[in-house]
């Protein structure tokens, strides 16, 4: 007989139902900080969370008061007395995979119009005139490749 997770869960949980609603409520909870710590154990009334970066810790640390209080208020009872931080690692399917930068690809000149390149001319700042020059030149390769 098959017994769906969620009663399996009850059955374990019976008078702490708030870990339960803790755990399913944690990456809505904690919010955007979700991506930078983990819940790892729910010891008593305290709280262990792994955080990945050691300057993650020392804020989150700052943070706590504030993030007992919303967690607390999230459970509609005082449950959770304390949080400790522990350094954590990520698991592969929690690591943040980093986009691979695209290779330049070689592109003909594009010549600017009259009206531009007066407009360049008149820049006496040459580190400002090299990157307007730059962008209008993506601006006129976006226009030709659209």
């Amino acid at each position: 007989m098959t017994v769906p997770l969620k009663h399996l869960l009850q059955g374990v949980f019976k008078n702490e139902s708030w870990k339960l609603q803790l755990l399913s409520e944690w990456n809505s909870i904690v919010g955007n900080l979700a991506d930078k710590m983990r819940l790892e154990k729910i010891d008593g009334t305290t709280l262990i969370i792994g955080v990945y970066q050691s300057s993650w810790m020392q804020e989150l640390y700052l943070l706590s008061t504030v993030l007992l209080k919303t967690i607390n208020q999230r459970l509609k009872h005082p449950y959770v007395k304390r949080l400790r931080f522990k350094h954590a690692t990520r698991t592969k399917k929690e690591s943040i995979k980093i986009p691979e930068k695209k290779p330049e690809v070689e592109r003909p000149p594009i010549v600017l119009s009259h009206k531009e390149t007066e407009a360049l001319e008149k820049l006496k700042d040459q580190d400002l005139k090299a990157a307007l020059h730059t962008f209008l030149s993506r601006c006129h390769y976006q226009k030709l490749s659209s």
